[in-house]
């Protein structure tokens, strides 16, 4: 699976990728195939690299960034060429320009990069810059220059004289031919290095991305553990954050530790559960694509899977409702979770379209079911429930006529019954809520 593949999952990963400053085409694209990585020690490999890239351009002035970030903005995408130099074809002017270009820039980008401080490992092109750049110029064009052929100095001489001379033109074309042919096989050795020149700067542009966004939003780096475990401490969702600055809100970061066991979270409507439950989903995949986390500290297990069923499941096309179609998801859910270890499960509100009765006994069940098979997860519900002896948590809810976020330890019973003062924060009819109230006494 790639990051392209999971772009969709509502839980703010495209919003995070596309504030991400990737100057190059061939870059995003290359950025795009990441594949979900779930060996730790490569994903403990990648945050070092990151680390260092990191630390090395809060050292140094804006200037120099801004030089390398122009430099990895003129990557082009040469994977066709470099097919045709490879794949023994003879070379057009284009085509040995662009290969020019590409071997003059990851020089540049190299001496970019040592003034940032960060590590290179850029190969050395020098010698695709020696055969097309004869006269040693260093200039970002191209072409069949006299210096190549003292038969090709003297047609042009012979041209110059006469222009119109049909057989002298196609000898200088005959010329100018073998010469790209003996360009082409001179190159074609190279061709390797220069794949390679084309990755490692598509590569530095994802990195240095990754690097100036970490230190723009105060992301942190990730503990990687093989317990289980994942501790998220003052945890946010940055796509969330941004609306709410919008409307000159402010976001409650929060705290929430799950361990090989299914976790239920409880709270009243509005209480900003499901926003904790994208918060974990988000971080979780932020690691397993090396990105930085939105949190202060972040310990965190890779899993082979995180599976999600959330929101309206509501099907047009296949005939089913919201509540078939979220059985079926959350049954795949559970037969994947019976035969794969190490899964991050997270389900939202299920059975929530169903009559409160079957609702609460199909949440119990499930939570019994899953705690079986050690696997962790997390589940939101407004359910009153048998919690099988699994870590509860709800959200503080109103204080002071306000909204409280904060995630508390909770008994298995102990659901909030919020919905009438939230009614009343939000200026709901009064005679509609009195009767509420009413009836409620009554029960």
């Amino acid at each position: 699976m790639k990051l392209r593949d999971l772009l969709h999952t509502d839980c703010g990963l495209r919003f995070i990728v596309d504030e991400l400053e990737i100057q190059s085409g061939v870059a995003k694209r290359l950025f795009l195939d990441t594949p979900f990585e779930i060996n730790p020690t490569i994903i403990g490999n990648q945050y070092a690299t990151l680390r260092q890239a990191t630390d090395a351009i809060q050292k140094v002035d804006h200037q120099s960034i801004t030089t390398l970030q122009f430099r990895l903005a003129t990557l082009k995408d040469l994977h066709t060429t470099l097919a045709n130099l490879s794949g023994g074809l003879t070379l057009d002017d284009i085509e040995l320009f662009e290969i020019k270009h590409l071997a003059m820039l990851s020089d540049d980008v190299r001496k970019a990069m040592a003034n940032v401080g960060m590590v290179c490992q850029l190969p050395n092109a020098e010698e695709v810059v020696r055969i097309l750049d004869p006269d040693g110029m260093r200039i970002a064009s191209f072409f069949i220059y006299d210096s190549y052929s003292p038969l090709l100095r003297e047609l042009r001489k012979q041209q110059t004289a006469s222009p119109d001379n049909e057989a002298l033109f196609n000898q200088l074309q005959d010329e100018e031919l073998r010469i790209r042919e003996q360009l082409s096989e001179a190159l074609r050795p190279l061709a390797s290095v220069l794949k390679d020149c084309l990755l490692q700067i598509a590569y530095t542009d994802i990195l240095l991305a990754k690097a100036l966004q970490m230190i723009r939003w105060n992301l942190c780096f990730p503990s990687i553990t093989n317990d289980g475990t994942t501790r998220l401490i003052s945890m946010w969702n940055p796509e969330v954050e941004a609306i709410l600055s919008k409307q000159n809100k402010t976001y409650q970061r929060n705290n929430i530790t799950l361990t090989p066991q299914p976790t239920i979270l409880t709270g009243s409507n509005m209480g900003g559960k499901t926003v904790v439950l994208k918060t974990v989903a988000l971080c979780q995949l932020l690691t397993q694509f090396g990105l930085g986390i939105p949190a202060t500290e972040a310990v965190i297990t890779p899993r082979i899977k995180v599976m999600m069923s959330m929101n309206d499941n509501q099907s047009i096309a296949s005939g089913l409702s919201s509540f078939a179609a979220e059985m079926m998801q959350i049954n795949t859910i559970l037969r994947t979770a019976r035969t794969e270890n190490n899964l991050l499960i997270l389900i939202d509100e299920p059975a929530r379209t169903t009559n409160p009765i079957e609702g609460t006994a199909l949440v119990s069940g499930l939570i019994e079911v899953l705690q079986a098979t050690h696997t962790t997860c997390l589940m939101v519900t407004h359910y009153t429930i048998n919690a099988h002896e699994c870590p509860c948590l709800r959200v503080q809810g109103m204080e002071n006529g306000q909204m409280n976020y904060t995630l508390l330890p909770a008994l298995p019973n102990d659901v909030p019954h919020e919905a009438l003062n939230i009614a009343e924060q939000l200026g709901i009819d009064t005679e509609w809520l009195n009767a509420a109230k009413h009836h409620l006494i009554e029960q």
